[in-house]
């Protein structure tokens, strides 16, 4: 490996400091927000959005974290330049596991609904479901347990990831030295063999944690309905919105950092290309759930579609949705120029991200707020507030730890081969 290839890989960045401050001012009013709808007599709006964000997050997060392990498990050179901006979504799943806990310890039966007694009573069916699968020590043990475990599996394979990088090298300071300390004598690592058996349990554990995640706090908010499917629905989008935001933020730290000679129109080019599959995956496994339901026609299940397809605000939302995250990437990712043009390329993935948004909404709100609709000014700073804290979590990982594999022997060779191309 050449000299250059160390400098251009070793690249140390530093944020402005302006975003640091827009970033915590961000979360501070979002924060401040929730507090005052909590306070003032708008508990409903508070803990709606808490619950929107939550979910959404939770599963943009975890799904960047897992489109980093594909292309290890699959050993794909293609993407290896943007695997650790996948990797830096991790800094914030310690934020989603507290999260988590103050959504089933405080805001429990606020947007929880099935585990209150009135859901119990219900009728005999919702009872059921109650005492054997929706009770809060089912909920809570399921929940734990495997978020609990995707977390411990991501940390070791973060550890080994970083530590490949900058074992012996003494970079760090402080309770992080442990990456960057020399190995013992005889007690040689095979951090690649560890990393691509981490990234098999974490994508077994990403998919059985995700679908719970969709079953207690998306689907099990109405009280009958329910899709073997809908898991799988739910974690191929939060892939797909992680791989939209990796293109945004990619691209403007590629512009600001001058990053340029690693992270190549390629890159970007095969990610516009994995966009596309997604979003047309996206559909598929809408109109596989949307199909059963539609011709089989049981009240117990149309219902849960038809509130959101006939009743406004939601038939709007759902359009909406059906727009951005199918209809404008399939039409606009066809040509080969939206494709390496990066200011087209980020506006579809932002048009795509936002989609996802709004599709949480469309499944959430309706099943909370029976009676009306509430996304108002409030609802929109709490979710910014999540947004910059999720964006400041990332960059102060990405500020603090190697952008790039160091030791990444297929981003060496891509490079060495000439600058990234296919």
């Amino acid at each position: 490996m050449s000299i250059d290839i160390n400098a251009l890989l070793d690249k140390k960045i530093e944020f402005p400091k302006t975003l640091d401050y827009f970033l915590y001012g961000g979360f501070l009013l979002g924060l401040l927000t929730f507090l005052y709808n909590l306070f003032s007599g708008h508990q409903d709006v508070a803990w709606t959005a808490f619950h929107l964000n939550f979910v959404f997050w939770a599963g943009v997060s975890h799904g960047g974290v897992l489109f980093a392990c594909a292309m290890r498990i699959t050993s794909s050179s293609w993407g290896r330049s943007l695997m650790r901006i996948c990797e830096s979504f991790a800094a914030f799943m310690p934020v989603v596991f507290i999260l988590l806990l103050v959504l089933l310890f405080i805001d429990g039966e606020q947007t929880l609904l099935y585990l209150s007694e009135e859901y119990k009573n219900y009728d005999y069916i919702t009872s059921r479901k109650h005492d054997i699968w929706l009770n809060f020590n089912s909920v809570f043990i399921r929940s734990v347990l495997l978020i609990g475990t995707l977390h411990i599996l991501t940390y070791y394979y973060l550890y080994h990831s970083i530590k490949q990088d900058c074992e012996g090298t003494g970079r760090f300071k402080g309770f992080f030295s442990f990456l960057s300390s020399a190995s013992e004598e005889g007690k040689e690592v095979d951090h690649d063999d560890k990393l691509y058996t981490y990234s098999i349990c974490i994508a077994f554990a990403y998919s059985l944690s995700m679908t719970f995640i969709a079953f207690d706090f998306i689907m099990s908010l109405d009280v009958h309905f329910y899709s073997t499917l809908f898991g799988v629905y739910y974690f191929m989008a939060s892939v797909l919105a992680a791989l939209g935001l990796v293109v945004i933020i990619s691209s403007m730290m590629a512009i600001k950092f001058k990053l340029e000679s690693v992270i190549t129109e390629f890159q970007f080019y095969d990610a516009a290309k994995l966009m596309f599959g997604l979003s047309v995956f996206w559909l598929y496994t809408f109109f596989s759930q949307f199909l059963p339901i539609w011709y089989a026609n049981m009240p117990e299940e149309t219902g849960y579609i038809a509130t959101r397809v006939f009743d406004e605000p939601y038939k709007s939302l759902a359009w909406v949705t059906l727009t951005c995250v199918f209809v404008i990437p399939f039409v606009t990712l066809i040509p080969r120029t939206t494709k390496i043009v990066k200011p087209i390329l980020v506006s579809i993935a932002t048009v795509s991200f936002l989609g996802l948004f709004v599709e949480k909404i469309v499944l959430i709100y309706p099943s909370i707020m029976h009676d009306h609709f509430h996304f108002g000014l409030e609802s929109i700073l709490i979710s910014f507030g999540f947004m910059c804290l999720f964006l400041l979590c990332v960059t102060k990982f990405l500020a603090y730890f190697p952008i790039f594999g160091l030791k990444d022997k297929k981003l060496i060779k891509k490079l060495s081969s000439g600058g990234g191309h296919h």
